[in-house]
């Protein structure tokens, strides 16, 4: 599987920070069929309000749902990485976005058995779109550093039996040396 990058539009929205909260947000949108990949809520500072975000809200129809229960276009430019996970793609991607200046607003990603899923927020709009062409390079990139870790990872693997049987080889020579010699003198 392919990791894909693609720019997101959070929908957003605050509601007081009590219980059933997020139920009753919700429950509009899966009412009206709306299929939800991300789903975040966290309570203010002041503990009373929270802000729910969700992702993604597309078609007219989803977007009418969502203005009925109060969400809005997040004003955070995003950018959605999902795809197949592998060591340090993550930190492939949070590298390149640093080598290019870019700074993150925040960033959430987790793997769910092989699958890749992150959310990359950006200050301007111009930054999110410049991180799509960065994240696909970087993750092109990654493929071709996880060929490369295979291959050292295999060189080290064969060098030690390699070391003993060289090292064998010494000592049947060796050996091999001394008997000779001990014939040569007896003889």
């Amino acid at each position: 599987m392919a990791v894909t990058v693609r720019r997101a539009t959070l929908w957003s929205t605050n509601t007081g920070n009590t219980p059933g909260a997020l139920a009753r947000t919700l429950s509009p949108l899966a009412e009206s069929g709306v299929n939800l990949d991300l789903v975040m809520g966290f309570s203010h500072p002041d503990k009373t309000q929270a802000t729910i975000e969700v992702f993604p809200v597309e078609g007219s129809k989803d977007q009418r749902a969502a203005r009925r229960t109060g969400f809005q276009k997040s004003g955070f430019p995003c950018v959605w990485v999902i795809g197949e996970n592998r060591a340090g793609l993550g930190r492939g991607i949070a590298a390149a976005l640093a080598d290019a200046g870019i700074n993150l607003n925040f960033f959430i990603a987790q793997v769910v058995r092989r699958e890749y899923v992150g959310m990359f927020s950006f200050e301007a709009e111009s930054e999110a779109d410049l991180a799509v062409k960065i994240i696909r390079k970087a993750v092109r990139g990654s493929t071709s550093t996880k060929k490369k870790a295979a291959k050292r990872k295999k060189k080290v693997t064969t060098k030690p039996a390699v070391r003993k049987k060289t090292a064998k080889k010494k000592k049947k020579t060796a050996s091999r040396k001394k008997a000779t010699a001990g014939r040569r003198k007896a003889g």
